[in-house]
């Protein structure tokens, strides 16, 4: 009973250990990101202006999705044939620094390329080729780097804060979700899913969306170029608030789908390449559901009412 303790301790401290790596790591990129944000990279009056911070921040999202296609990849085995496998990992690579450096529109075109080019190579390699390996290429592809392209639209085209709220919500739900899980316990949330989630861990999840996005509203409102739709701070905390909750759900709902294809697999973890955590695809499966609703409303809504 003992040595079981032990090893849940042991794990416990090696997955504080490498979220606080990963914490540190994101933290240092934002850093980076403000501290060379004045160096210009690209200025084309009335059209685009792309500075060294926005490509340092981008590299941080283009690793990412690069790894978590590999481990996507990984999982699926032998059920892509090998074309298709290079145009996945290709992907990411060609996409974000397209996007990063010519414009976020650049996302259809490489996408729409991409998808003619995954088509066009199953005809050669009819023989091997299989409709389910078809779809699970596209898949590859957009789980995870369709999902994270969202977050290079917010890397350029919203103010720094709407990237920080993205970052801070899933963290947030999933450490309170499972801290508060471990503790109360109680009605299963999923458990044909995710046998380890519960209820009130998912609750738990949902008040730290909201108090991480309740925070990130109070320390950057006075943020140089931030734009606001009310006019009072309260207003705005309240609409960051709805905006942590709606965040938080997308986030265990990111989870959730990670289970459940790890599960349909036969997977314990997507990769081995956070200690505690599996691989960076574990990591991020939270923030990849909870990008699409920041990008869509600060770079989409909010210039709208915002003149």
């Amino acid at each position: 009973m003992a040595e079981k303790e032990d090893l849940v301790e042991f794990k416990m401290l090696k997955r504080t250990i490498t979220g606080l790596i990963i914490a540190f790591v994101w933290v240092a990129f934002f850093v980076l990101k403000e501290v060379f944000s004045a160096v210009i990279i690209i200025d084309v009056p009335d059209r685009k202006t792309v500075d060294l911070g926005m490509l340092i921040f981008d590299f941080l999202l283009l690793v990412m999705a690069a790894l978590g296609s590999n481990e996507v990849l990984r999982i699926f085995k032998d059920k892509i044939i090998k074309p298709h496998r290079i145009l996945a990992v290709l992907y990411p690579i060609v996409l974000f620094p397209m996007m990063s450096i010519f414009g976020v529109e650049w996302a259809v075109v490489i996408t729409m390329l991409a998808i003619l080019l995954v088509l066009a190579f199953a005809v050669p390699c009819y023989e091997k080729v299989t409709v389910e390996g078809i779809a699970l290429t596209l898949l590859s592809m957009v789980y995870p780097s369709g999902l994270l392209v969202c977050l290079i639209a917010v890397n350029h085209l919203a103010p720094f804060p709407a990237l920080v709220l993205a970052f801070a919500i899933s963290p947030a739900a999933d450490v309170v979700a499972y801290f508060v899980g471990s503790l109360i316990g109680g009605k299963k949330l999923c458990p044909n899913v995710s046998p380890n989630k519960t209820v009130s861990g998912a609750i738990g999840g949902l008040i730290g969306g909201i108090i991480a996005a309740i925070l990130v509203c109070v320390v950057f409102y006075n943020y140089p170029g931030t734009d606001h739709l009310y006019t009072y701070m309260w207003q705005e905390i309240i609409a960051y608030g709805v905006v942590g909750l709606l965040g938080a759900l997308l986030t265990e709902l990111g989870d959730l789908v990670e289970s459940l294809i790890k599960r349909k697999l036969g997977v314990k973890d997507m990769g081995k390449l956070l200690p505690g955590h599996g691989g960076i695809m574990d990591r991020i499966d939270g923030l990849m559901f909870a990008s699409p609703l920041v990008a869509f409303l600060f770079c989409a809504v909010l210039p709208l009412f915002v003149a």
